[in-house]
């Protein structure tokens, strides 16, 4: 149903304004999945900074064991934040095909 209308008797029709959203719970939805997607890439985007950040402070640890414990736990604790995004984009994933949903915006190549 592309386009909602109705004809009154004569040669009279009400036609719809264009560019008018549906409604009801396909926007809901629609908010939803745009939010998961953001929370995602936003989520996975901090984890590689803090990849990237872990590197370069032990690279200029000069030798400290302070400082390459402190660099060691920013890189272990990137890698779990990493590893769980990306397990739950694949969870979210699998129950979305299991129930016939597609819940994310993104969608992994096969």
């Amino acid at each position: 149903m592309e386009r909602l209308a109705f004809n009154l008797p004569g040669d009279y029709s009400i036609n719809p304004v264009r560019g008018m959203p549906s409604g009801g719970l396909g926007t809901a939805v629609d908010v939803l999945r745009w939010g998961v997607t953001v929370l995602f890439i936003a989520i996975s985007i901090t984890s590689l900074f803090f990849l990237i950040w872990g590197g370069i402070q032990w690279i200029t640890s000069g030798g400290d064991k302070q400082k390459i414990e402190a660099a060691r736990n920013r890189l272990v604790y990137a890698l779990i934040g990493l590893i769980i995004a990306f397990l739950a984009f694949f969870i979210i994933n699998t129950i979305g095909d299991f129930l016939g949903v597609k819940l994310l915006g993104i969608t992994v190549p096969r």
